[in-house]
């Protein structure tokens, strides 16, 4: 039987255990349910916001990103360890972006683990550049790590 092709929906509040689950199989870094809640709150003032990905109803993917004034913002994308390879983080990027742009972003940003060369080229792949470099920004257990900064003039 062939899967499904990827739907991609607004988070729901009813869906943060899941994201966190997801993140957590996924991230050696995971976000907490609380912070997943965080972006599926409907709320007028909620600026985070999540968008999942999902085939026959299994969640494969999330993104989470926000906008501030002119610019918007990637937080976090996640896709499952099984999906990964079928082009669900672009499809991912792609709806985060254009969501950004119908709300009148101008730019979008993101920081990335300078160790994350998956990220760093799907990224790259999809038009942003390196602006330079936040230095021991992530934790680590034996230290800190360098966080890439990047943009996408939209």
């Amino acid at each position: 039987m062939t899967p499904a092709a990827p739907a991609i929906r607004p988070g729901l509040l009813a869906d943060a255990y899941r994201m966190a689950r997801l993140d957590a199989a996924s991230s050696p870094w995971p976000w907490s349910e609380a912070q997943y809640l965080r972006c599926c709150t409907p709320v007028a003032d909620n600026r985070e916001r999540a968008l999942l990905l999902e085939t026959d109803n299994e969640l494969q993917g999330l993104v989470v990103f926000a906008r501030e004034l002119d610019d918007g913002s990637i937080y976090n994308i996640v896709v499952a360890s099984s999906a990964r390879r079928r082009g669900y983080g672009v499809l991912l990027l792609e709806a985060a972006i254009e969501a950004l742009v119908t709300t009148g972003a101008r730019r979008c940003l993101l920081e990335v683990r300078k160790s994350n060369t998956g990220a760093r080229r799907l990224y790259a792949s999809c038009g942003f550049h390196v602006d330079g470099t936040r230095r021991n920004y992530y934790p680590l257990p034996p230290g800190r790590e360098d966080a890439i900064l990047m943009s996408l003039d939209l």
